[in-house]
């Protein structure tokens, strides 16, 4: 597995486990206010994990791979909710 892909696949991971999270536990009405809030969370993540690596080598990718993955990620999510709360 490259670089590349092993610290982005933790973050893609927490931003799935927090949408799961959002929607089991939160209320519709708090769905799509509370998609940013995942998203900042896990920019600071991708942050933490890119800080937390000896090598800076291939930094800005690293961080542009993990950054994009959350924002279809989030893209995807917040269509799924709009779909949902709609049809509710």
């Amino acid at each position: 597995m490259s670089r590349t892909l092993a610290t982005a696949l933790p973050v893609w991971f927490a931003v799935v486990a927090g949408l799961i999270v959002l929607v089991v536990l939160g209320a519709r009405e708090v769905w799509l206010p509370s998609v940013p809030v995942i998203g900042a969370g896990a920019l600071l993540l991708t942050f933490l994990v890119q800080v937390s690596l000896q090598s800076k080598d291939g930094l800005v990718r690293r961080m542009q791979v993990s950054v994009t993955g959350v924002v279809v990620i989030l893209a995807v999510a917040s269509l799924a909710m709009l779909l949902t709360a709609s049809g509710a």
